[in-house]
């Protein structure tokens, strides 16, 4: 009988190890490797994806400040001479907005030739109670603008300046190619690192 005993108590043993070896196994998570090619394409198309993003919102923004694009009547400009000092600075950000009768006071935004002046309305010229022609001069010339203004000629009316805006788009216009570049990097750099 004693023999039975130990000969059950050995089949338990043996019965718990083989549980507990199983239950072991279960419970142990299988490593996943780091290299998983789905992964490392995900990860590439997401920074892909990234890249294509901050270009396109780069090229919206160039296009939009070299003041060729009209978005929902107004424009973006920045200001480069000091005509329109102290009211408006060098460097400057202007917003204009599209509008139909600017008023005498007003400060404008009016093709040039082969540019765009913004300089005030110093007055306005009617035909029918319409205006037809504006005079204009820069707040910080002494004389008043050569010939006139047509309606034709005018862009918008000021209705925002910032320094800041205008000192980030001058600098991203400068150093548009290097901030791509330097993006890029630090994206590969990102790329490598989570590969390895």
């Amino acid at each position: 009988m004693n023999e039975e005993k130990k000969e059950n108590n050995i089949n338990e043993e043996i019965k718990n190890e083989d549980f507990k070896n199983t239950s072991d196994q279960k419970q142990q998570p299988q490593k996943k490797s780091k290299n998983n090619p789905l992964k490392i394409i995900s990860k590439i198309t997401t920074i892909i994806i990234w890249i294509v993003l901050f270009i396109a919102m780069g090229v919206l923004l160039l296009t939009v400040a070299s003041q060729k694009t009209d978005v929902f009547g107004y424009r973006l400009y920045t200001i480069m001479s000091g005509s329109m000092e102290p009211t408006i600075h060098v460097k400057d950000a202007i917003i204009t907005q599209k509008i139909d009768e600017p008023q005498k006071g007003d400060v404008i935004a009016f093709q040039n030739q082969k540019s765009i002046t913004v300089h005030r309305i110093i007055e306005v010229y009617t035909e029918e109670n319409k205006p037809v022609f504006y005079k204009t001069k820069g707040d910080a010339n002494s004389a008043e603008d050569e010939g006139f203004v047509q309606k034709s000629q005018v862009k918008g009316k000021v209705i925002f300046r910032s320094s800041a805006i205008g000192n980030t788009i001058l600098f991203l216009q400068s150093h548009f190619i290097v901030l791509i570049i330097a993006v890029g990097v630090i994206v590969m750099i990102i790329i490598v690192r989570r590969m390895i």
